[in-house]
């Protein structure tokens, strides 16, 4: 998990980043753990449009650019167990695929790379899984937010 400190208002906050990817964040405030709903992930100023663990996180000083959150919701709307995908973050051309279907993954790990602006970029896992679908063949355009992998989580146990 990549962790930051964080001042806001005059306070300090110890963040983590436990999973991102094209439709939410997982993180992790002093303790509380936050579901993050990002309405635009790039270059571009990402939006947050709900919360859904916890207590709403520490309220930042009004600015124009500072980003939009809602209250917390309910436990029941907790995110969904079992898989994510991974979308384009932005368009470009597939280059080359890393994995392939029923590999397993780490968090981290590259899945495929893809060539935007003339420039290579990775594509990684956002966290530890298997392959369960590949949405794209080396060669293919893609646009931004196209799915490109998607990835079942492991499944979790007690004893």
């Amino acid at each position: 998990m990549r962790e930051y400190v964080m001042a806001i208002g005059g306070r300090e906050f110890h963040a983590g980043i436990k999973e991102l990817n094209a439709e939410y964040a997982l993180v992790q405030v002093d303790g509380q753990e936050y579901k993050v709903i990002l309405k635009q992930l790039g270059s571009g100023q990402s939006v947050f449009s709900g919360l859904v663990r916890g207590a709403a996180p520490p309220a930042a000083p009004p600015r124009e650019s500072a980003p939009v959150v809602s209250p917390p919701l309910s436990s029941a709307a907790a995110p969904p167990e079992g898989a994510a995908v991974v979308a384009a973050p932005l368009p470009g051309l597939v280059l080359e695929l890393m994995v392939k279907e029923g590999d397993a993954v780490k968090a981290g790990q590259s899945l495929l790379v893809m060539e935007a602006m003339k420039m290579e970029n990775q594509i990684q896992a956002p966290f530890d899984g298997t392959v369960k679908k590949i949405f794209v063949q080396k060669g293919a355009n893609i646009g931004e937010g196209d799915k490109l992998v998607e990835i079942a989580r492991p499944f979790m146990t007690t004893l």
